[in-house]
């Protein structure tokens, strides 16, 4: 009797080699890479929206209207037009979904946001030995329950050849191995649901290790074992970056906490887009770290906008 059931041990094996993180990762929230897009004032830098992904949780109006708003934060301060939103603009807004915003939304109900502070990495380092430890009892009842599969699909396996060769065995016994037959097919589709969801487990430990060490460097604190699972290490973790590669200009937005945040972004990224650089005021809009909470532009920033715009 062919039961169709084979031993697949290796399907659910989890990979779980550690590695280290090197000590030169940059800063966390980067706020951006500095591209000069051409002096701002003759005319109005001009900025679309582009895609949004839906797992942010917003809508491309409510987009549309932080990007008005940190528009806004430069023309109010220096009172004149820089920047506009246009279906046609020079500069498109996306928001892309990856890790960095994934990572944030687990970490939902323990911490609330991720900040560049040693309480954030104690906090995170505590929230990661209790998901390490619930990840390694997952992964080993796992084997466990993969080990058995496989021994009692092997029996099975015995006991439909013997029952075949011999000629002997019974209507009941045939109906019984097609019900264990049944039973295993059923078990190997659970095994393998469970499988993809340690994976899933796997590869947010491995986001959370990732930000936890990105914060460690900034401060020169302990990095933490990296668990790999086969993608690349980040260098860095930027909120968003500015860009212009020919005549494509764009912002790419990559992680915020709240629409404060994704609007005070924003205005750092329209200031590259206007020309401007980072300046080494930490309470700047234009500082490298966006760690700041509110919107007002420092003496810095206006004086690098004077500085653009009259060559003073």
């Amino acid at each position: 009797m062919e039961t169709g059931v084979k031993p697949k041990a290796s399907k659910f094996t989890v990979r779980y080699m550690f590695w280290t993180l090197p000590f030169f990762s940059a800063v966390l929230l980067l706020a951006g890479v500095y591209l000069p897009a051409g002096g701002p004032c003759a005319e109005p830098v001009t900025y679309r929206i582009g895609s949004v992904d839906e797992r942010f949780g917003v809508s491309p109006s409510e987009v549309a209207q932080a990007a008005e708003r940190a528009a806004s934060v430069w023309e109010e301060a220096s009172g004149m037009d820089l920047l506009r939103q246009d279906d046609q603009g020079a500069i498109a807004i996306n928001l892309v979904y990856d890790y960095r915003q994934a990572t944030a939304d687990r970490l939902k109900g323990m911490s609330g946001k991720i900040e560049n502070t040693r309480s954030s990495y104690e906090s995170l380092k505590l929230w990661l030995g209790t998901q390490e430890e619930e990840f390694t009892q997952k992964r080993d009842t796992l084997r466990r329950d993969i080990d058995d599969y496989n021994a009692r699909v092997r029996d099975l396996n015995a006991r439909s050849e013997a029952a075949s060769r011999g000629g002997q065995a019974s209507k009941d016994e045939f109906r019984r191995l097609k019900e264990l037959k049944e039973e295993l097919d059923e078990e190997r589709r659970s095994l393998g649901e469970r499988q993809e969801e340690l994976n899933n487990d796997a590869e947010a430990l491995n986001d959370l290790i990732t930000l936890i060490n990105q914060i460690a460097q900034s401060l020169n604190l302990e990095v933490v074992s990296y668990n790999r699972t086969g993608k690349p290490l980040q260098e860095e973790f930027r909120e968003g970056c500015y860009e212009k590669k020919g005549a494509r200009q764009t912002i790419t937005v990559y992680y915020f906490s709240d629409l404060n945040r994704l609007v005070r972004l924003l205005a750092h990224e329209f200031g590259h887009a206007m020309g401007l650089d980072h300046n080494d005021n930490p309470d700047a809009l234009m500082y490298r770290i966006n760690r700041g909470q509110g919107l007002a532009l420092a003496p810095e920033d206006l004086a690098s906008l004077r500085l653009i715009c009259n060559g003073k």
